[in-house]
């Protein structure tokens, strides 16, 4: 009889929670698909999600686990391949596109398709970058940066500084991996972030790069989380780390501009250096302000691109001996044109390496997922 209460209780309470479940999230969705009126007969399918929480957290609990592709996996299962589905997600609305195809159409298509970002991401960005500023000088600072970005200078600079890390980081692989496998994902992750970071800063001391490091990282689980700014949230650490990382970045800018009056010179330059003596066509310089807060966003968004494409191009090219071999061929027949006097790898050769560069495209591309936010 006893046993008989307990199955009928723990019933009830599967019930009930199944009926509540199901009419606050279906309440959710009402709440969000009405205030767009017509527009809402053209949503793709989909759900959204909690109040105020959404997806977010089936979303983090896919990205922190070892297959963060189940989030979309379990979409696509529930909806088919439509390739297209609504969403809730960092505090907004949201479609996302799965789908190669309809990705290159979103990223290529300026007239249908704008920049936007979630609240985290305009938070933790600073007010004085792409994602925060008004489109007059949206133009100006783009322009800035995308002729020093792909000056010749920047180019040479970039292949000694990645050159110089990718050939550590390989030897601390194979060392490491005497003794047990190295997980390949966290490698990259760690390869990324010192590219970038040697790439933004060239010579610098061994305490700048962990102090951004162990700040950057706090800063980055941030932009991926709700913008809940209460104590033990991810978002609210992520604002006081960006407080410090803008401390240690506004340090080594006073020492770069310290070291350029008494007439010093680093021992690699780095883009901080390039960012610092810039001019627009008025002759107007990048403020301080500017620097760091750029220094902070490209930070954030040069590191997960590299490290994506890296493991995954790593991945299919072992998967695909036959590319693998025609890349290697393409290399091989670089380095025997060299001079024997040159050390490391030149912008000539690099421009010579046009089946690894489609490569790299291919598999980039093949992986896209684009998150739409309203």
């Amino acid at each position: 009889m006893e046993l008989d209460l307990l199955w009928l209780i723990l019933a009830i309470a599967a019930g009930s929670y199944i009926i509540v479940y199901a009419f606050v999230r279906r309440v959710n969705e009402w709440y969000h698909v009405s205030k767009l009126g017509e527009k809402r007969h053209f949503l793709p399918p989909g759900d959204m999600g909690w109040p105020f929480l959404g997806n977010m957290p089936s979303f983090l609990r896919a990205y922190r686990s070892n297959n963060p592709e189940t989030f979309i996996d379990s979409i696509v299962e529930r909806y088919g391949r439509t390739g297209v589905y609504k969403t809730h997600l960092f505090g907004n609305p949201s479609i996302i596109v799965s789908s190669p195809q309809t990705c290159r159409r979103v990223l290529m298509d300026d007239e249908k398709f704008g920049l936007g970002y979630g609240k985290s991401m305009t938070r933790l960005a600073g007010k004085n970058t792409f994602v925060n500023i008004a489109k007059s000088e949206h133009r100006r600072l783009r322009k800035m940066m995308t002729s020093l970005m792909i000056s010749h200078e920047a180019l040479v600079m970039y292949i000694g500084n990645t050159e110089d890390v990718a050939i550590a980081s390989l030897e601390e692989w194979a060392a490491a991996s005497k003794d047990e496998p190295i997980e390949f994902f966290c490698e990259t992750s760690k390869l990324s972030l010192k590219f970038i970071m040697r790439i933004l800063f060239g010579s610098t001391s061994d305490s700048i790069f962990s102090s951004v490091e162990k700040h950057y990282i706090d800063v980055h689980d941030g932009v991926h989380s709700t913008a809940i700014n209460l104590p033990g949230f991810a978002f609210h650490k992520a604002l006081k780390a960006r407080k410090m990382l803008v401390k240690i970045l506004q340090k080594v800018v006073d020492e770069r501009k310290a070291m350029k009056k008494n007439g010093e010179q680093t021992a690699k330059r780095g883009m901080i250096d390039l960012m610092m003596e810039i001019e627009d066509e008025s002759g107007k310089k990048l403020q301080d302000e500017d620097i760091v807060d750029l220094l902070i966003v490209l930070l954030l968004g040069a590191h997960d691109g590299p490290t994506h494409t890296i493991m995954w191009a790593t991945i299919y090219l072992y998967g695909h001996p036959q590319i693998l071999q025609k890349a290697k061929e393409e290399q091989e027949e670089i380095i025997k044109t060299r001079p024997s006097s040159q050390k490391g790898l030149s912008l000539q050769e690099i421009k010579q390496m046009e089946y690894l560069s489609k490569v790299n495209i291919f598999f980039f591309m093949e992986q896209g997922v684009t998150i739409i936010i309203f």
